[in-house]
């Protein structure tokens, strides 16, 4: 069924699918493919910006070795840093956006044997 999800299949065997679990499945089911495209969009959208952030680096590393006098090559190391800090921001954002909390199914209540 995930795989449906994710472009496997079309949006109708998806929607057969999910007509065929009951509410609480339906629902936690909906809830984790949110949670999943949220998480995949904020992922996407870290990519872009680190490539941006290291092309940018780049570029200002280039600029700063050209102009200083002396020993710079440290400059290069920057970029790298940068899109190191950004790609774990944007993981642990999307690692958070991702999660679901469990469903909570209502069990029978079991009388104690003690009395």
């Amino acid at each position: 069924m995930v795989a449906k999800a994710f472009g496997a299949g079309s949006q109708e065997d998806l929607a057969a699918l999910i007509g065929q679990l009951n509410p609480v499945e339906a629902e936690f089911f909906l809830k984790k493919l949110e949670a999943a495209l949220r998480k995949r969009k904020i992922m996407l959208s870290g990519y872009i910006v680190a490539m941006v952030a290291w092309v940018v680096g780049m570029v200002c590393a280039l600029a700063y070795f050209g102009m200083a006098s002396g020993s710079a090559y440290w400059v290069f190391l920057v970029p790298f840093l940068i899109v190191g800090v950004l790609l774990w921001v944007f993981g642990t954002l999307a690692e958070r956006a991702g999660r679901v909390p469990e469903p909570v199914i209502d069990a029978p209540v079991v009388a104690d044997p003690k009395t």
